[in-house]
């Protein structure tokens, strides 16, 4: 993993939180040791009609959406759009002929065990000022509300999410998703380099990287979305995501990692690609996750229920 020398970037209260859609609960069969009633797949790698069929079965064995809203600010504000990312398993990492593979992305099986819902896109300027009532630090006032927000990683973790914890629909909690998890929902179903295929190429039509950004970073959601209907997975701005107490983790002074290239890097080697992750020190964006309220946090993970607060 090669060390990323960093880069140019640098309230509202939930009480009045409308869900758009109700009965987000699960059952809690899992917890009594009974086969989950949602189904886990195994088939892997899969298309983009396969992705749809897996979404709308599971969100009916959730007896939820496939995709929920969740407003911000009432019925004027911005909107935090997620996607449900069903349980499955998949190959993580790249082989050995794939151009930028490192070390630290042996190809190797996981299983994501349980559903669970993923932000659309990374958190944007005007999502962070309708939930901080401030702007983003070290981003000017002018800036495009449309764009990814760039956070330091301890804001990310000890501010936003705190402030976003109370927005948590019934029987879900909000989590920095992990490396796994990201990997997993980023990918859905894709086995290659990027959503597009094996090339530098085929990343175009779904990344802002070098060849296509002029660049900068570019409003969200320009590009096409991956098959779970997830935007800038790759490209754009890095991802923060949970790396727990080891090294480049959470209890890192300095460093910590990120995933999927950014804007600036090309569509290959140390950038994005679907397995590479590299480490930062400056502001980067971030992508959070909806678990159950009964699952297992990402080891080292804070509680949200227990970091409830205003910001």
């Amino acid at each position: 993993m090669a060390t990323f020398p960093g880069s140019r970037i640098g309230r509202v209260r939930s009480g009045a939180l409308l869900l758009l859609v109700l009965g987000l609960a699960c059952p809690s069969a899992i917890a009594r040791g009974d086969d989950p009633p949602w189904p886990v797949y195994d088939a892997w790698p899969f298309d983009s009609a396969e992705a749809a069929r897996r979404q709308v079965e599971t969100a009916k064995a959730l007896k939820g959406p496939d995709s929920l809203k969740i407003p911000l600010a009432g019925d004027a504000g911005p909107t935090l759009n997620f996607r449900l990312i069903p349980a499955g398993r998949f190959e993580m990492g790249s082989p050995n002929t794939e151009p930028g593979h490192e070390s630290d992305e042996p190809l190797h099986w996981e299983k994501i065990a349980e559903p669970f819902y993923m932000l659309e896109t990374q958190l944007t300027v005007h999502a962070y000022r309708a939930l901080m009532h401030s702007d983003p630090p070290g981003m000017p006032a002018e800036a495009d509300p449309r764009l990814p927000v760039a956070l330091p990683y301890r804001d990310a973790v000890d501010r936003v999410l705190p402030a976003l914890a109370p927005s948590a629909p019934k029987g879900w909690k909000v989590i920095l998703p992990d490396r796994v998890r990201l990997e997993y929902a980023a990918r859905a179903g894709v086995a290659g380099m990027n959503p597009g295929g094996n090339q530098e190429s085929d990343a175009e039509a779904y990344a802002w990287t070098k060849s296509n950004s002029d660049n900068q970073v570019h409003p969200v959601a320009q590009k096409k979305p991956n098959a779970w209907g997830l935007y800038d997975v790759l490209g754009n701005r890095w991802h923060w995501y949970w790396a727990g107490p080891g090294a480049n983790g959470d209890a890192s002074r300095e460093n910590h990692l990120v995933y999927g290239g950014t804007y600036y890097t090309p569509a290959s080697g140390n950038g994005a690609r679907l397995a590479n992750i590299m480490v930062s020190k400056k502001p980067e964006g971030v992508r959070y996750a909806l678990l159950r309220e009964e699952a297992e946090l990402p080891k080292g993970h804070p509680d949200p229920r227990a970091t409830r607060r205003d910001p």
